[in-house]
Formats: structure tokens, C-alpha cells, sequence
């Protein structure tokens, strides 16, 4: 039978380890723009530019026959529901994608599970040197690509210009480590598949061997995120993120160890370079209707609103203390603030909580460790895919 034959039969009769259950298409409203997304798995010029020395003995066309001949079923999963796949991501992550088409490359062979940009999934194993690991089938194939696919999606913060997508792009929780970005990824990846494959089939392929190995800061992931972090349409991965503060739990138990050179060990490193100490906390306060100070405008790259306040937080005390303009209130800010830190009770949303504001690293924007997405090699890009 003809390749595209199956493939309609594997549409018709989808089931098994991947068919839909429990499934809450009702949340998406299927509006928003997705990009066009075609499956690549002729890619011999690719495949042979990730691995050069593998083909110098071996034949990379005979290796891509083997792709062909093995990719129907995702092929058929991605033609049923990439589009869902595309739509949930967006919705539940909060980000607009903006590129308008990409190419899924399927390989034979890959250093790791896979990669976002430019996309490849490798299908028949993870190469590493003399050892081969093959790659999983079914769900957990289906969870590595919608993972891969996630992250993706975060990088859309990258294209765009707009100030949350600004803000989300220098939240230490989007570094690239495996407890940061790789877990925002993941969270994303399994809330699409519990929407495309169901619950149950979703959790069960994530508790596998094969993703217990291949998730360095899974630990991270399943005590803070998974259970916690609940994402939908209406409070999505971006609101999750951008409510986090710069010192939560979380943000301190993934920071990564800090890194002490030459002439800069045992200083003190500014509090933001090039930023005076004058404008550390960055927020003003005015007067409402009641006579009550109200957080008015406040700067993301400063120390207040890395601490967790936000704007329209209405306060009331400091350390206990009641303060009546914004001169007191920085004061017993500033007075408290290296000596355990500075005790802020607010009214948020008509709730009682409260906020701690203390001296924290937080990075310039021009420093090396912000995130960029990784460019494709040169051997990519300019060698034409055929």
C-alpha cells in the first residue's frame, strides 16, 4: 500500500496509546492565530550536518528511508491534532505565537531528546558517541514533541515587543537550566497532552523510565510546579510567572550557584549596575479616595516588584509600623531592609497579605546571563535542506 494510504487508515481508526481521554476542548476557543507547521523527514543534508563523523561509513539516505518508513503514526497524530496542539499551547501559555510557519524535522538520529529551534526530533535514537539509546513510541513520543514544541513557545517572548512579554523574558525563572525554562516547558507540554491524549495516559508516559532519566530537575518540577501551577486560558503560564517573586521558594531553590572570579570575589556586587542607590526599591505610592497609599507606578527591573509587590497594592504598614506618604514608607523600607528585610502589609484584590521586600542579585539587562535563543549552526542554515 502507498505510504499516504496508511496514513489515512492510521486517521480513521487513531486509538490505542494515543487516542483522547478526558479531554476539555470546551476551555479553547480556537481563535488565535497558530503558524503552519509541515513535517520535514527527508532532511538528509540536516541529518548528516548534527552527526558529520557517524556518515562518514554510513548512508544517511538509507537511514532517512528508515524515518519514512517509521513516522506514520506521529505523522497521523500531527495531522488530527497539531493545529489543537498548536491552539493550547498559545492559550495556556499566554503567548501569541508570532512566527508564521516551521518545519518538524524528523531525524534518525540526535545528541538528545531533541531540539526546539530549529525543530528536530530524532526517531530512531539518541546518539551519543559508540552508544545508541532509542527513543520511545507512542505517549512518551507524543509528550517529548508537544515538550519540544513548548519550549518553542516560550521562545516567542523573544519575537515579540509588547512589556509583559518583556518582563517574562528577564524572570529568572526563564534562564535556561533544567530547573527553570525546561520545567516551564514541561509544565506547558504535560497541561497540552492532559487536553490531547487525557490524564491518565499523559501522567502514566511521564512517570516512565525513560522521562524519570532524561529530567534533571524533575524533583523541582513535581514539589513546586506540577499540582500547584494549574494552567488554563484564564490564568495561563505568563500570569503564573509574572506573579512569582524574584525570592519565592521556587526562584531560590533552582538559583543557579553564583560565580566568584579574580578581583570581584568577596565584593559586594551592586544592588542593578549603573542604577543609583537612590532609585533601588523603583515605585511611587499615591492617595486614593480613602486617604490610603496605592502603589502607582512601579518598575520590573527593581527591587520592589522583584520582591513581590505590584501596582495598585494598596499599604498599610511596614514591619508593623503605619506610614502616612511615601517619604516614611521608603524610609522604613530602606531602614529595615539589610537587617532581615522589610515586613510590607498590602491589600491586594480586596485580600490581606503580605510582602517581603529584601536585598537580592538581580541582573542588568546587558548581562551575559540573560537568556537569548540559541541560534542554529551555520552547517544549518546555509546548507539547503533537500
Amino acid at each position: 500500500m502507498k505510504r499516504k494510504y496508511w496514513i489515512f487508515l492510521l486517521l480513521l481508526i487513531f486509538g490505542g496509546e494515543v487516542e483522547a481521554q478526558n479531554t476539555y476542548y470546551s476551555l479553547f476557543s480556537y481563535d488565535r492565530f497558530i503558524p503552519q507547521v509541515a513535517i520535514n523527514d527527508n532532511a538528509l543534508s540536516l541529518q548528516k550536518s548534527l552527526l558529520p563523523k557517524l556518515y562518514i561509513n554510513r548512508s544517511v539516505a538509507k537511514d532517512m528511508r528508515w524515518v519514512r518508513q517509521n513516522d506514520s503514526v506521529l505523522t497521523a497524530f500531527w495531522l488530527s491534532k497539531g493545529d489543537t496542539v498548536l491552539d493550547i499551547l498559545s492559550e495556556c501559555s499566554g503567548i501569541e505565537w508570532k512566527e508564521p510557519s516551521f518545519d518538524i524535522y524528523l531525524v534518525r538520529y540526535y545528541p538528545s531528546l531533541g531540539s526546539y529551534d530549529p525543530f528536530i526530533v530524532p526517531f530512531g535514537g539518541i546518539y551519543r558517541g559508540s552508544t545508541i539509546e532509542a527513543m520511545p513510541s507512542g505517549n512518551r513520543m507524543i509528550i517529548n514533541l508537544v515538550y519540544q514544541l513548548a519550549k518553542r513557545m516560550l521562545a516567542q517572548v523573544y519575537r515579540s515587543n509588547d512589556s509583559l512579554s518583556y518582563a517574562l523574558e528577564h524572570h529568572p525563572l526563564m534562564k535556561p537550566t533544567p530547573f527553570r525554562f525546561d520545567n516551564l516547558a514541561m509544565l506547558l507540554a504535560l497541561t497540552t497532552c492532559q487536553n490531547i491524549i487525557g490524564i491518565d495516559s499523559t501522567m502514566d508516559a511521564f512517570r516512565s523510565a525513560f522521562f524519570k532519566n532524561k529530567l534533571p530537575g524533575r524533583i523541582v518540577l513535581e514539589k513546586y510546579l506540577l499540582n500547584n501551577w494549574v494552567l488554563t486560558p484564564e490564568h495561563s503560564l505568563l500570569d503564573w510567572v509574572l506573579s512569582e517573586p524574584f525570592n519565592s521558594p521556587l526562584v531560590i531553590a533552582t538559583r543557579p550557584p553564583l560565580k566568584k572570579t579574580g578581583s570581584n570575589a568577596g565584593q559586594r556586587k551592586k544592588y542593578i549596575e549603573g542604577l543609583p542607590l537612590k532609585g533601588r526599591l523603583g515605585f511611587s505610592v499615591k492617595l486614593n479616595d480613602r486617604n490610603q497609599m496605592v502603589v502607582d507606578t512601579i518598575d520590573v527591573y527593581r527591587l520592589a516588584y522583584a520582591s513581590g509587590l505590584r501596582a495598585n497594592d494598596i499599604i498599610r504598614r511596614v514591619n508593623g509600623i503605619i506610614v502616612r506618604n511615601q517619604k516614611r514608607l521608603i524610609e522604613n523600607i530602606l531602614n529595615n531592609l539589610d537587617n532581615g528585610g522589610a515586613t510590607v502589609e498590602i491589600i491586594r484584590n480586596g485580600q490581606w497579605q503580605e510582602v517581603v521586600i529584601q536585598p537580592m542579585e538581580i541582573p542588568s539587562m546587558s548581562e551575559d546571563s540573560l537568556y537569548s535563543p540559541p541560534a542554529a549552526p551555520d552547517s544549518i542554515i546555509n546548507d539547503s535542506i533537500k
